[in-house]
């Protein structure tokens, strides 16, 4: 049995794509608590946050959590504001290892652009703004949490590679079939 490959980080930084690729990778299964709440209960995230609040998202955000932390060989992308609550960080660290994904606010403005209308944290003043007060609130709780943190602001290819030779490196993250997938 192998630990699970849990990411996280702010809003933009690519937690899907890369988390994606990192199971394609190591041959895992790949899960995404946006998606899963989503399907869960059968509303958009914004609809969430508009009905119940960011407390109330949280919530239903910790329940997906608990789930997906109970599995194993799993690479999971989770919601930026997933490791704000120490119960989360909790259950996901009895079963994996958390990788932050960071990169620059600038980066960040280029990605998120297009996407602000259905992220709820992003509403309001201008967006460079909003994504420099949410990082500088978030940056300190990302790094204290971190079992690693990996540039994100790079091509894939080699964000894939660096969150994959941590895994190797750290022992008891990948199976032995693994190990010998991402060696050769």
């Amino acid at each position: 049995m192998s630990r699970n490959v849990a990411l996280y980080g702010m809003m933009g930084v690519g937690k899907t794509t890369v988390g994606r690729a990192v199971a394609d990778r190591l041959g895992r299964r790949f899960a995404d608590t946006d998606a899963e709440i989503v399907r869960w209960t059968g509303s958009s995230i914004p609809e969430l946050f508009l009905e119940h609040g960011e407390p109330g998202f949280r919530d239903i955000e910790r329940q997906v959590v608990e789930e997906l932390a109970g599995y194993h060989d799993l690479v999971i992308a989770l919601g930026g504001g997933a490791v704000l609550r120490d119960d989360n960080v909790a259950s996901l660290l009895l079963t994996g290892v958390l990788v932050e994904l960071r990169t620059t606010p600038e980066v960040l403005l280029e990605r998120l652009t297009t996407e602000a209308a259905g992220r709820p944290l992003l509403a309001g003043e201008d967006l460079d703004t909003r994504i420099r007060a949410t990082l500088a609130a978030r940056q300190d709780r990302y790094a204290e949490v971190a079992d690693i943190t990996v540039d994100a602001g790079r091509d894939l290819h080699t964000v894939v590679e660096d969150v994959v030779a941590f895994a190797r490196e750290a022992g008891d993250v990948l199976t032995p079939s693994e190990h010998e997938q991402v060696m050769s």
